[in-house]
């Protein structure tokens, strides 16, 4: 049965990228010794840079697609999928657990969307302001709430997807007695991926993509609470240095990537 192509084209777009580990959304004060932070944050990435692409080569792909033209056309509609799985429009929901470990360090866990992370930070005093340091390593194992994520439509299946995420941070922000806290960061995130790319519908076998991505930028975070709940918002725009090769065509999804992220944490 044929696929319309106004039907191919919104699942291409629709496909959502695996979750990027892109959020950081906790205040600048690193914890004391012994204190304790959970954070449940949910976060939607953007790729602004590369939403033209995307849809341009949905379209082109669903209206020839159908008419079944060429081999070339083939690998095109299976190497886009790939780069759309890739750095598509993303959802995710992440819990963190976070634990003062004293001489101004912190340390964190982090579990959700196939996601599993740890990170730990170096605190400096700035007299009313506060700032910091901090390195997060990740593995990515390309998970998402959202179902339609490793079949991107009946012709290209994306699995086996892997990452390690390496992100360098630093922030500085300040507290507004135990009601409110604002916070800055820079930072940069290196991440290496393994794709599996089942093209068989298309004749085209499958192909294992090897590569890295390279995200850099900062975002602004606001928390407004009291005491020990606060409910968390910051907005992260970064610059998505990428180019994907499979079947043999390369795409360019360069460009700005826009993360906003919100939810609840608790301070003890």
């Amino acid at each position: 049965m044929r696929r319309q192509p106004h039907s191919l084209w919104l699942t291409v777009l629709l496909a959502a990228g695996c979750a990027v580990n892109l959020s950081e959304s906790r205040p600048a004060r690193v914890l004391r010794g012994g204190e304790m932070q959970i954070s449940n944050i949910n976060s939607v990435v953007v790729p602004m840079g590369s939403m033209g692409t995307t849809i341009d080569a949905g379209k082109t792909i669903a209206q020839k697609i159908d008419q079944r033209t060429s081999d070339a056309d083939k690998r095109r509609l299976a190497g886009s999928a790939a780069a759309i799985g890739l750095t598509g429009p993303g959802y995710a929901n992440h819990l963190e657990f976070a634990l003062g470990l004293g001489y101004r360090l912190d340390t964190a866990l982090r579990i959700g969307n196939g996601i599993y992370s740890a990170a730990i930070r170096r605190g400096f005093d700035l007299g009313k302001w506060d700032s910091n340091i901090g390195v997060r390593v990740g593995y990515n194992s390309g998970a998402s709430v959202i179902s339609y994520l490793d079949t991107i439509n009946s012709y290209a299946k994306i699995g086996s997807t892997k990452r390690i995420d390496t992100s360098f941070t630093a922030q500085i922000g300040r507290e507004f007695g135990e009601w409110a806290k604002l916070w800055a960061a820079a930072k940069a995130m290196y991440s290496r991926y393994w794709v599996d790319v089942d093209a068989e519908n298309l004749d085209l076998g499958h192909e294992k993509l090897d590569d890295h991505l390279l995200y850099y930028g900062g975002a602004l975070g606001l928390a407004l609470g009291f005491r020990w709940v606060h409910f968390v918002m910051e907005l992260g725009i970064y610059e998505l240095s990428c180019k994907v090769t499979a079947f043999g065509n390369s795409y360019d999804l360069s460009g700005v990537t826009v993360t906003p992220s919100w939810g609840f944490q608790a301070t003890f």
